[in-house]
């Protein structure tokens, strides 16, 4: 068997890649993880957007009053 450039080159790229997966799996199986738990998230709340719809309505208008009711 014949050693070529490009096979060397080649079995690098493969050595490169096979050594250093325990580092890159284990941040894209965490990334991938925190993406799916973040639209899982999502998708809860935003069943819930009315909810904070109104809320942020309610502190937004209290906030105003309460302003008001100080400065004069």
């Amino acid at each position: 068997m014949k050693i070529t450039p490009k096979k060397t080159f080649i079995g690098s790229l493969v050595a490169f890649f096979l050594g250093t997966s325990c580092c890159w799996i284990s941040s894209l199986v965490i990334w991938l993880g925190g993406a799916a738990l973040l639209t899982s998230f999502a998708n809860h709340f935003g069943q819930l957007q009315y909810v904070f719809l109104f809320i942020g309505i309610f502190l937004s208008v209290l906030s105003a009053v309460l302003y008001f009711k100080t400065t004069k």
